[in-house]
């Protein structure tokens, strides 16, 4: 997506090049359309910026929350299961209850903060025989707080992954519109220069160019009609 975003801006750029290089004159003119192409490239860059952040950003915080689940796995609910696990295998008269366990990692963050609930419920009325076993007396609170502290982070990616969406669909926009204004530019160069050379010179300018699968990531001159950017939308 990043190279189509790219070849895309640059054949817009390429376009605004040949229209200064290439004036028109009489009833014809490019006044409009190249300011409608100017505020497209614009766009473009700005959508290409927002969404590339947007993925850095989500990838970013997916990295965060992981580790924030590690660390409450690890640092509050490990210790809670090994005391438990320790009173029940020495027959305990304590009754803590057996079937506290660590959650998986990969079952997600909902059900990781559903299952912290069931444990701090559930080592609640037990709270003073962990603290005798060694934890803090504010290990409860504490845990509590991480749990809360990795459910304020939830929404964080969600919110990075409207950006990166937003980006897209802009994308798509933008670039139907500089489609758009270059076909209308087309029609005005064609009427207004016969000679082969300006006219090479303008399909040069306008081809969107796209390289294709291979080791040497050959490129071709062939026009694409449709770049898949416009087609995802």
């Amino acid at each position: 997506m990043k190279e189509i975003q790219k070849q895309l801006i640059e054949s817009f750029v390429r376009v605004r090049s040949f229209l200064e290089a290439h004036p028109v004159s009489g009833p014809l003119s490019y006044a409009g359309v190249r300011e409608t192409l100017d505020d497209v490239v614009r766009r473009l860059r700005e959508h290409a910026g927002a969404q590339l952040t947007g993925r850095d950003l989500s990838r970013n915080e997916v990295q965060r929350q992981q580790q924030m689940v590690r660390d409450l796995v690890d640092r509050h609910m490990r210790p809670i299961v090994a005391i438990a696990q320790s009173q029940v295998d020495t027959g305990s008269s304590v009754l803590l209850p057996a079937a506290l366990r660590l959650p998986r990692l990969n079952r997600g963050i909902t059900r990781t903060l559903q299952e912290s609930d069931g444990m701090i419920e559930a080592v609640r009325p037990f709270e003073a025989t962990f603290i005798a076993e060694g934890l803090p007396a504010d290990f409860l609170a504490r845990f509590a707080a991480a749990r809360n502290a990795l459910e304020a982070v939830l929404g964080g990616r969600q919110l990075q992954v409207g950006v990166h969406v937003g980006a897209r669909a802009g994308l798509a926009v933008q670039a139907r519109r500089g489609r758009a204004a270059v076909r209308r530019l087309d029609s005005i160069v064609r009427a207004s220069f016969t000679d082969e050379m300006t006219l090479a010179a303008w399909r040069s300018a306008k081809r969107v160019q796209r390289s294709r699968g291979g080791a040497a990531g050959r490129t071709t001159d062939e026009e694409e009609p449709m770049p898949a950017l416009e087609r995802a939308a």
